[in-house]
C-alpha cells in the first residue's frame, strides 16, 4: 500500500497535476498488481492525497518508475513543496482504508 501526501508550491501549477492525474488514472487501470487506487485532492490548500493498493512492493515500484508516472516525476519535478510517502503493508481486511487511517500512516513514516 503506498500513501502519498503532495503538496504542490504554486496554484498555477494545479491544472498540470490534474492533467497528469488523468493519465496516471487511466495507467493505474491497465497496471498489472493494482488493487485499487484513489485520490483525494484538496485544491484551496494545493494539496493531493493518494492511496493505492498494490500486490506486492515490485509491482509498485515497476508502475512508478514507467509509463505516465515516470514522465510526470520529470515534468514536476521542482513543483512540489515537501511530498510524503508511507509505504505499508494491509490486509484484505483492513480494505477499503479510511483517508484517516492514510493520513495516520502518512505521520507515522519515518
Amino acid at each position: 500500500m503506498l500513501t502519498t501526501n503532495l503538496p504542490l508550491n504554486r496554484y498555477r501549477d494545479i491544472p498540470r497535476f490534474l492533467r497528469w492525474t488523468a493519465k496516471i488514472h487511466t495507467q493505474l487501470k491497465s497496471a498489472p498488481g493494482c488493487v485499487g487506487y484513489t485520490m483525494d485532492a484538496k485544491p484551496f490548500t494545493k494539496t493531493f492525497w493518494t492511496l493505492s493498493a498494490w500486490s506486492d512492493k515490485e509491482a509498485m515500484e515497476v508502475f512508478v518508475h514507467s509509463g505516465n508516472h515516470a514522465d510526470m516525476l520529470k515534468d514536476m519535478a521542482g513543483r512540489l513543496g515537501d511530498p510524503h510517502f508511507a509505504d505499508s503493508t494491509a490486509t484484505s481486511a483492513d480494505l477499503p482504508l479510511s483517508w484517516a487511517d492514510a493520513r495516520a500512516r502518512i505521520k507515522q513514516a519515518p
